[in-house]
């Protein structure tokens, strides 16, 4: 049981539907909790926060909207569970009852948004949950019952200018993500001038070591 601290990754664009961690989010909740009016409030849509200018989770399709029965009493008990096991199933922020928690600090804190999430759980993924590392199984294991969690996937190699192969595909599929507004790398698994430049880019603005070497701090930034 650990509660995720440091790591928010907000919403960058619009990516037109929603990520596999976000839909088995919502086909565990509805199986778990359907017999008690757990209903599916919705996971992609392209718009900023409600009341505010700021892109919502939700473009990303990496939140979940968990609905509930207003005035229920056992919503909110699970709603702080998945806050206590937010590393392990790699949460960034659940809204609900006019309280969040995000993993800027580990505590509730009252929410002063327009919505205060009466009738639902806002539930927000990190990019390795939302690509498919939030299963139903781990759901199911962590939240009582369940398949015991597959192991974690191997740790990233480190890539630098010349380096080639599948990850740094995933590389430069990735920062294109991060970056829709740039020129497009060209996903060919060749890591060039031109990968080379955008990963200095993207490590300048991360507050990384511009060197160009992705290690392990910077797979971390960019969600990995």
């Amino acid at each position: 049981m650990t509660i995720q601290i440091e790591g928010y990754q907000g919403a960058r664009s619009c990516t037109g539907g929603p990520t596999p961690g976000a839909r088995n989010l919502m086909s565990w909740w509805l199986g778990a909790y359907g017999n008690r009016g757990a209903r599916n409030l919705g996971i992609y849509n392209c718009r900023p926060v409600s009341g505010g200018s700021v892109l919502s989770v939700h473009a990303e399709g990496r939140a979940a909207d968990l609905g509930t029965p207003v005035g229920n009493t056992w919503s909110w008990g699970v709603m702080d569970t998945l806050r206590l096991y937010s590393y392990e199933l790699g949460l960034q922020c659940v809204i609900h009852n006019r309280s969040i928690w995000s993993s800027i600090a580990p505590d509730w804190r009252p929410y002063s948004g327009s919505s205060p999430h009466l009738d639902h759980g806002h539930v927000e993924l990190l990019w390795w949950a939302a690509n498919g590392g939030l299963t139903v199984d781990l759901l199911n294991q962590v939240m009582g019952g369940g398949t015991p969690p597959p192991p974690p996937p191997p740790p990233m190699p480190v890539l630098r200018l010349g380096s080639q192969g599948d990850a740094v595909r995933r590389l430069q599929e990735t920062l294109n993500r991060w970056y829709p507004s740039l020129p497009p790398l060209v996903v060919d698994g060749d890591f060039g001038p031109r990968t080379d430049a955008r990963v200095r880019y993207f490590q300048q603005r991360a507050g990384l070591v511009a060197d160009g070497i992705v290690g392990p701090a910077t797979w971390r930034a960019l969600g990995f």
